[in-house]
Parts: structure tokens; sequence; C-alpha cells
């Protein structure tokens, strides 16, 4: 920004137009494109499944990634079919190299783990943490025993 402005306010510029442009284009386009939602989901998926492991494979060329992706994608359905919400795995995804960065950083500066018990507000978040791991699973097996001492006519 400071080095080059006119190269930063270019960029901006075109951002700005594209979104105009984007505009423009997909507002008469929203009802075609909705029609998407009637394709039959059977018909779909490997259409997604394709278009997603390609993106994969070529963003680095590395059939790890690909790995990676089915990994991924093989643990989100575990944690769908175990009612997990899938929004908090995804943004610990994006989170996550931060998180493991500072989590690096401060090992360094304290001489590894006691800045946890050191630091009562650290604690506190981490047992808060645990304890927000821990609640969905506690909250499902609390109902299924309560549906099970339910009768059928009940």
């Amino acid at each position: 920004m400071i080095d080059e402005p006119q190269i930063f306010w270019a960029v901006i510029m075109s951002m700005f137009i594209g979104n105009l442009v984007l505009l423009i284009l997909n507002l008469p386009l929203i009802p075609y494109i909705a029609k998407v939602l009637s394709i039959p989901r059977n018909y779909l998926i490997p259409f997604i499944l394709f278009f997603t492991l390609m993106g994969a494979y070529i963003g680095q060329n590395n059939a790890t990634e690909l790995l990676i992706l089915v990994g991924f994608g093989v643990c989100a359905t575990a944690l769908k079919f175990a009612d997990y919400p899938l929004a908090p795995l995804l943004i610990g995804f994006i989170l996550g190299g931060m998180l493991e960065n500072n989590f690096a950083r401060s090992m360094q500066l304290y001489d590894g783990v006691s800045f946890i018990w050191e630091r009562p507000m650290t604690l506190g978040l981490l047992v808060i943490a645990a304890i927000l791991i821990l609640l969905p699973s506690y909250r499902a097996r609390r109902a299924r025993a309560r549906a099970e001492g339910v009768a059928d006519g009940d």
C-alpha cells in the first residue's frame, strides 16, 4: 500500500468493477441458477466430487492434497452422523494455523505448558473449551436415555 499505491488501488478498483459486473450478470440469472436445486442428489454429487477433487489436485499438482481432502470428507461425514455441527469444524480448520503458531510461540516464551497452570484465565478458557467439546455428546446421550424411558403411547 505504501510503496506501490497505484497497484493497490488498481486491484481495489478491479475488484469493485468485477463485483458490479457479477451483480449485473447474476441478478437476471437467479431463477436459472436456483433450478440447480431441482436436480436429484445422485446426479449432482458425482459432479461436485469431480470438481472438488480436480480443484484440490490442480492447486498444488500433488496427490497428497487429494488424500487430505478425502480424509477431511470422511471425518466431516462421521461428525455429521454423530450430530456435531460442521460450522465450528470449518472455523477451526480456518483458524487452526493461527492457533498453532501462537501456541508454539507461547510454548517458547514460557518454557513449556506451565503457562496453562500459572494463568487462571488460560486454564479457565481450556476448561470451557473442553466442556463445549463434550457437551454435544452428553446432550445426545441424555436425549437418548429420555427417549428410551418414554413409552409408545405417552
